[in-house]
């Protein structure tokens, strides 16, 4: 049943939501606030009650980013006024996490030192309720913002654990984007982070692997099935069985986990000295 966003708030909120996150991870930091700044209606009021709400941070991120601190913070801190202490554990996290980025902003936007010291006290409130483990994708964004708050102010060895801890949990998501920027940063703090890029399909049986693949190469289960002389519902069960131990969870991500497998697995072949460019 196809739902027409602009008869559901909520709907056209979580679309807005996505295309945000979606900008934001290609640092089109501007489009990402523009999408953002849509889940609250122009005087910083949710468009939807629930909805809304968890946009705050990434509001806040990309905000510090193109100029409209002083546009967030209102928007923020109406939005905290409002859910006072009726906010559940995940949404104060969240207001913390925004509010320690609208204190960093001298740090994000011009590359300075934060003037403000209340951005580490919001990013370790935020990271205090154990209860943020359950989303641990917004857990690694606020372990990387405070590294990087840390080590920026030359807190180079504090700033050391939650990069190491940011940038495992964005690699065991396979978040792309976050792994880069998390490894760009733990390189400038000093650490090593090349990659050992193990087979990702050595778990698997050999019926798996073939199924991954060829799944990784666009054929749907139907014509899986046919190569392989099995029913579509049992590629199904053996794709489903295989996710969890290639650490992804859509089948969209199969490809470039197949092609970043077969680059580690055939070396850069050098020119024989007899070969002319």
């Amino acid at each position: 049943m196809l739902i027409d966003p602009l008869e559901s708030r909520s709907v056209a909120v979580y679309a807005r939501r996505a295309l945000g996150a979606a900008a934001a991870a290609e640092g089109a930091y501007e489009t990402a606030y523009g999408h953002l700044r849509a889940v609250f209606t122009a005087d910083g009021a949710p468009v939807h009650y629930h909805a809304s709400y968890p946009a705050l941070a990434d509001l806040a991120a990309a905000a510090v980013r193109c100029g409209r601190h002083e546009e967030a913070v209102a928007i923020v801190e109406r939005s905290a006024s409002a859910l006072a202490d009726n906010a559940p554990p995940r949404l104060r996290a969240l207001i913390s996490r925004a509010r320690g980025l609208l204190a960093n902003r001298g740090l994000l936007n011009r590359g300075l030192l934060a003037h403000s010291e209340d951005a580490e006290s919001h990013f370790r409130a935020a990271l205090a309720d154990p209860i943020l483990e359950y989303w641990p994708f917004e857990r690694a964004q606020t372990l990387l913002d405070l590294a990087e708050w840390l080590r920026r102010r030359r807190r180079i060895a504090e700033a050391r654990g939650p990069l190491t801890e940011a940038l495992e949990i964005f690699r065991r998501l396979s978040a792309r984007p976050w792994i880069e920027r998390a490894r760009a940063e733990s390189r400038a703090a000093g650490l090593d982070v090349t990659d050992t890029a193990p087979d990702a399909l050595a778990e698997l049986s050999p019926q798996q692997q073939q199924i991954v693949r060829l799944a990784a190469s666009g054929l749907t289960n139907r014509e899986i099935g046919e190569k392989l002389f099995l029913s579509p519902r049992t590629v199904s069960s053996h794709l489903y069985r295989s996710f969890p131990k290639l650490g992804i969870t859509a089948r969209s991500q199969l490809r470039d986990l197949i092609e970043g497998t077969f680059a580690t697995e055939v070396p850069n072949r050098r020119p024989s000295s007899g070969t002319r460019g």
